[in-house]
């Protein structure tokens, strides 16, 4: 029995007095996520259960947990700022207050939309605004939502900040930087503790081969071998399943700003070594970001889906991609999007794929979805985005609480 199920067994003997503590938990595990934070005012036995991820695991045992899904994106006009919050607990999902700010700047915010509760709100954060194009990422099994490099709102300037939101949704706390400075990098959560980081551009634009790993338990950043080739405006994902490798998907070079490599890179852990799997993205004038959607299968083993407005690539609509080595195998699909000349943006969420579609007011945009598994081309629709949240997000990620 691991740590945090000894941890949990111990606080749920005395959860609710004159009930079992299996009694207990049952009871306790299926209180809507929104009422959390009045939970752990109640008992310290009841705040150290709700901060431990086991709780996370039993509500999704029970079938009790609910699906956000975490975006950072720029507020609609007119811009919005944030009074700081401190280090007083916020719950995820309580929308912050502020004042209206005139700027040429966008300001970014992270959106929470629960797809249990099909609600949108934002995220209070202790600064006036988190930082322009960050990279979101969820570590499930730890129960963390990071918020990683992007630009300084002030200098825009890239930053190595790290910002570590529990997915109990109470407090964010500094993380340990990252030993770079980088934005517009690729970026992935593999395995239950790491975060793997490769890429993007350095304060002069320069495309980065540089790549460094977080020990989310440890709050430590290590560097790994650099890719061979500099990428920026890459993106990142896991392949496979376990101890899976990290891929860098196209990107370009300082010198081919906005044409897009067409192959990729995978860093394998176990090596501690990158191989080069070629032909994996067709798109030369398109960044991969935000138009793919990646699933583990077996070890080695991914499938990635492309998603495309051009109905000329669907003759080229599936193929197989490995490496030198043969150890890493792509599956790729291309996915005929539903909303041709629209502005989109794809994300994963669930099992699901997601598309936002963006709208050229504020109160317009609407989110559909579609399975990862069969009748991808079947879309349907799930809401219409609220007031405030449609504007296209930079970067995503979900997790169950």
């Amino acid at each position: 029995m691991d740590k945090s199920s000894n941890r949990a067994e111990e606080v749920s003997k005395d959860l609710i007095p004159g009930l079992p503590p299996e009694l207990a938990m049952e009871c306790l595990v299926r209180v809507p996520y929104q009422f959390q934070s009045a939970m752990r005012s109640v008992c310290r036995s009841w705040r150290s259960l709700l901060s431990d991820s086991s709780f996370i695991r039993e509500r999704r045992r029970c079938g009790k947990a609910e699906l956000l899904l975490c975006l950072v994106q720029p507020f609609s006009p007119p811009n919005t700022a944030s009074k700081a919050v401190g280090d007083t607990e916020t719950p995820l999902g309580v929308e912050e207050k502020g004042e209206k700010r005139a700027s040429s700047t966008p300001r970014f915010g992270l959106s929470v939309y629960n797809a249990t509760m099909a609600t949108w709100n934002r995220v209070a954060f202790p600064q006036q605004q988190i930082p322009l194009f960050c990279e979101c990422v969820a570590v499930q099994d730890a129960g963390k939502i990071l918020l990683i490099g992007g630009w300084d709102p002030e200098t825009l300037q890239p930053v190595k900040d790290v910002y570590v939101l529990e997915g109990s949704g109470r407090r964010w706390r500094r993380g340990a930087p990252m030993k770079e400075s980088r934005s517009f990098f690729a970026c992935a959560s593999v395995g239950p503790t790491k975060v793997y980081v490769a890429g993007g551009h350095d304060e002069q634009k320069n495309a980065l081969r540089s790549a460094e790993v977080y020990d989310v338990e440890k709050d430590e950043w290590s560097t790994i071998p650099s890719m061979a080739e500099g990428r920026d405006e890459c993106q990142g994902f896991s392949m496979g399943t376990g101890l899976g490798g990290f891929c860098v998907l196209s990107g370009y070079a300082t010198e081919s700003q906005g044409r897009f490599r067409q192959d990729g890179e995978v860093y394998d852990p176990m090596t501690k070594s990158w191989s080069r799997i070629e032909n994996v993205w067709p798109f030369p004038d398109t960044s991969p970001r935000g138009r793919t959607i990646t699933a583990g299968d077996t070890r080695g083993s991914s499938r990635l889906r492309c998603f495309s407005t051009d109905r000329e690539l669907q003759s080229n609509s599936q193929w197989e991609s490995r490496d030198g080595w043969r150890k890493w195998k792509l599956d790729v699909e291309v996915i005929q999007l539903p909303a041709s000349g629209s502005s989109v943006y794809v994300g994963s969420s669930g099992g699901e794929s997601v598309i936002m579609i963006g709208g050229r007011r504020e109160s317009e945009g609407a989110m559909m979805k579609t399975t990862e598994e069969k009748n991808a081309g079947n879309w349907s629709h799930v809401n219409d985005i609220s007031f405030g949240f449609s504007t296209l997000p930079f970067s995503h990620a979900s997790i169950y609480v």
